[in-house]
């Protein structure tokens, strides 16, 4: 090997090496800060377009590699459909989308912030830090057109159309072997008190501070105020800010009190689960709540 070729080499290297100034082992990072790494290369031909929708497989770590979050559970085809468009927001996992073809398998290390507050539209959950990463793990799985994608939506109308018959037989088996007997609420909801509350009931207007958990009827934890240290503060009654079961819980609580609430779906994430998909669709949720203060609203 000749002597210019060895230069030629080692420059190439040393320009590597400075454009990959990553401090994750394995990863690149693009001009936008996104962190990406191959995994799998698939046998597809064919690059995302505009208007295209993605079939993606997608595991969610926090930057220590444990898993919060798998599309696997979200749905019976272990899978999520998005539509590409663009970036919703710099240096997002969508980004890298576009160099992939079907079949190939990325990791991405992302900003949780924009991840949840762009991406999912929705607050950062309580497990993870303001200002950590978060890797994804996607397999692109198919690029579908529209038509198959619609497709895609008949195929599994069925199923969907039978998931709230599922949920009340799985409540129903619930309440069965539960020892405690809990009180129904004309609009679906049971009730269980824990504590008795000595002030005011929530009203309108009021201004709200609650500790909460939240479960699955399987006794699974999937949000907790009490481990992150920070109660959840709130106008009661203002749209938008808490599920609509949230809204009947308060309303049935005096300051000071604790109870536990079970909540169907469609008093809660409804038929699409919750926008960071930690709550599948058509899932009846147990909530433990404890109203700490009330601030009356001044009229």
């Amino acid at each position: 090997m000749n002597t210019n070729v060895l230069v030629a080499l080692f420059v190439t290297s040393l320009l590597s090496s400075c454009w990959n100034n990553s401090p994750f082992k394995g990863y690149t990072q693009s001009d936008s800060g996104l962190y990406y790494k191959l995994q799998t290369l698939g046998d597809g031909k064919s690059k995302p377009s505009p208007g295209d929708f993605l079939q993606l497989k997608i595991t969610y770590k926090t930057i220590r590699d444990s898993v919060f979050l798998d599309s696997y559970y979200c749905n019976e085809t272990g899978m999520v459909i998005l539509p590409f468009n663009h970036s919703s927001f710099k240096g997002s996992f969508e980004e890298g989308l576009t160099s992939m073809n079907a079949g190939d398998s990325n990791s991405f290390i992302v900003s949780s912030d924009s991840l949840f507050k762009k991406f999912f539209r929705s607050e950062l959950p309580l497990f993870l830090e303001p200002g950590s990463l978060v890797k994804m793990d996607v397999k692109l799985h198919s690029i579908l057109t529209r038509n198959e994608y619609l497709a895609e939506l008949e195929k599994y109308k069925g199923i969907v159309e039978d998931r709230d018959i599922e949920e009340s037989r799985k409540l129903k088996i619930y309440l069965d072997t539960n020892q405690t007997q809990f009180y129904q609420i004309n609009n679906g909801m049971y009730y269980l008190p824990i504590k008795q509350g000595v002030g005011d009931y929530a009203k309108y207007g009021d201004m709200v501070k609650i500790h909460y958990i939240g479960y699955f009827l399987n006794g699974k934890q999937f949000e907790s105020t009490y481990e992150r240290g920070q109660p959840f503060e709130f106008n009661f009654g203002e749209e938008g800010q808490v599920i609509n079961g949230f809204k009947t819980a308060i309303s049935l609580m005096n300051e000071g009190a604790k109870t536990k609430f079970i909540i169907p779906s469609h008093l809660a994430f409804g038929e699409t689960g919750s926008s960071t998909n930690i709550v599948p669709a058509y899932s009846t949720v147990i909530y433990e709540i404890e109203l700490l203060n009330l601030t009356k609203h001044n009229n």
